[in-house]
């Protein structure tokens, strides 16, 4: 199953990647501009392969790629004064091949003294070699090519090639063309979505579909029943039901619903609830995702999640004794008590007193409070029957599903990244995922379908376009800010002051990278 998921996670990413660099590919072939390299990954290459100018690489590591633009850094001349190089020259007297391996076959070898590989405003190009202590000038070709090895070969930067040399403009196409294509990727990818989703009917309390080994199984709720009670309120449609669950504080209810024409009433029908700020929740599953228990009567962690699991350490099964917060503690006897403390404690530092095979334990995080879950689209506490609405095909609903969704998911990237900054929420680069959090959801998504990858890829694909639109040098949107103080002052910024500012940002996001696979991985250990 590893390996599935792994290659599943690959192409997920492979795909964003490919579809991100191509979109910076595209416009710097278009504006002109030299491409050394396209690559697929990091690292090692395990994989090349040469088409014209551009060497295409997959590399070992299936995160991240680049397209390396001449002109991108201060100098791409690989040759400098007083350096030994070979030569090779056409008939018209012009070098083509500059050898930069003594083992490779040369007309001519000597010693730089000055050149121009550059040749702005067209200027021709040339390289003054000093040969057996006589000084030559040789004109150099414009596509002329550096020799490293007899199967490699690197295009010489003419300035009609380089990145610099073009204008604001086509240089903005260029950077912004990557996140761009993210998002396009994403929007394709809801389309596809929205022709296997159908609309749900809302207007009606109908069941469509039961959750296998759910509390509407236990209630013996079938497909066609139409609920009409839970707790006493009359339930009419499906806002009906989401409005009473959510006023509930208790993990049992009896419920009243039609089969046929005839009405039933079940009583002490035992719900799952997750406490989604405390990360926690009363339904147990084992290592297989099969169904063990649900829990009520005696207040047992059925399954730890989040900071549950990671800070405070708390495991499935534990015995949940009292809880404590701002120095009140509550005395736990049900998961009924634990449902009445969270709804009236909605942010803070909790202290849970447990037990663990017969020995008292104590664990102390932070909530993720409602306020933060609200703006991230989640609900505090969720309760849950086990049941879906009918559905029916809207071509309406199916055409607009994609760009609904892309909004949705953009907005909740958007309060995510504001959440970070928000010192009145406790949520920190500690809280980020980095590829093995990525890998583990993959694998989580992978389980549901298809269908359900596809939603996820485009939900990542406009995560990673975001991202890359940040300020933040070293990345797209760092490089776009750069522009902008060109566009303002008429004149680019310093090469050198550019490269170094982005060159001190890449090792730090590094750092960062470092620090989030960490996070992921001490996660994915605990869990």
């Amino acid at each position: 199953m590893f390996i599935v998921d792994f290659i599943i996670f690959v192409l997920v990413l492979g795909v964003i990647i490919l579809i991100h660099e191509l979109g910076h590919f595209y416009f710097a072939k278009r504006a002109g501009i030299l491409c050394h390299e396209f690559s697929i990954g990091m690292g090692p290459a395990v994989y090349q392969k040469r088409n014209g100018e551009t060497i295409y690489s997959i590399r070992a590591i299936p995160i991240g790629g680049y397209v390396s633009m001449a002109g991108e850094s201060v100098n791409d001349a690989l040759i400098k004064t007083d350096m030994v190089i070979g030569i090779n020259i056409n008939e018209q007297g012009q070098i083509y091949q500059i050898n930069l391996n003594s083992d490779l076959k040369s007309d001519a070898v000597g010693i730089v003294k000055s050149f121009d590989l550059y040749g702005k405003d067209f200027d021709p190009l040339f390289i003054e070699l000093e040969i057996n202590g006589t000084l030559s000038n040789y004109p150099v070709v414009r596509n002329a090519v550096y020799r490293l090895t007899e199967k490699k070969e690197m295009w010489i930067t003419p300035s009609e090639k380089s990145f610099e040399s073009k204008t604001l403009w086509q240089r903005f196409l260029v950077i912004f063309a990557g996140p761009f294509m993210n998002f396009i990727l994403a929007i394709v990818l809801f389309t596809i979505v929205g022709f296997f989703v159908k609309q749900p009917n809302l207007d009606s309390s109908e069941i469509l579909g039961v959750s296998p080994d759910s509390p509407a199984v236990t209630a013996g709720l079938q497909s066609e029943d139409i609920l009409t009670e839970i707790n006493g309120e009359t339930i009419n449609s499906w806002y009906d039901l989401s409005a009473v669950m959510q006023n509930l504080n208790t993990g049992i209810i009896s419920m009243s619903y039609e089969r046929a024409g005839t009405t039933y009433q079940v009583d002490d029908v035992v719900i799952s609830v997750i406490i989604q700020m405390a990360g926690i929740s009363n339904l147990e599953y084992d290592e297989d995702g099969q169904f063990v228990a649900i829990y009520n009567d005696e207040p047992i962690v059925g399954a730890a999640f989040g900071r549950a699991e990671t800070d405070g350490e708390l495991q499935s099964g534990d015995l949940i004794t009292s809880l404590e917060i701002d120095g009140v503690n509550q005395v736990v006897t049900s998961w009924d008590d634990i449902i009445v403390f969270f709804k009236t404690n909605t942010r803070g530092t909790i202290t849970v007193t447990y037990e663990r095979e017969g020995v008292s334990n104590e664990a102390t995080y932070n909530l993720i409070s409602k306020d933060a879950l609200g703006r991230l689209g989640y609900q505090a506490i969720v309760f849950q029957i086990g049941i879906t609405p009918t559905s029916e095909f809207n071509l309406g609903y199916t055409l607009a599903y994609p760009f609904k969704t892309f909004y949705s998911n953009m907005m909740q990237v958007f309060n995510t990244l504001g959440l970070l900054f928000d010192a009145k929420e406790d949520l920190g680069l500690g809280d980020l995922s980095g590829p093995v959090g990525i890998f583990t959801l993959v694998s989580s998504t992978a389980s549901q379908g298809f269908i359900a990858i596809l939603g996820f890829t485009g939900f990542l694909s406009i995560n990673i376009g975001l991202l890359n639109l940040m300020p933040i040098p070293a990345l797209d949107g760092g490089r776009l800010v750069f522009l902008g103080i060109e566009a303002v002052t008429r004149k680019p910024l310093n090469r050198k002051i550019e490269n170094t500012i982005n060159n001190v940002m890449f090792f730090i996001l590094i750092g960062l990278f470092v620090f989030v696979t960490y996070n992921d991985i001490i996660r994915l250990i605990k869990g």
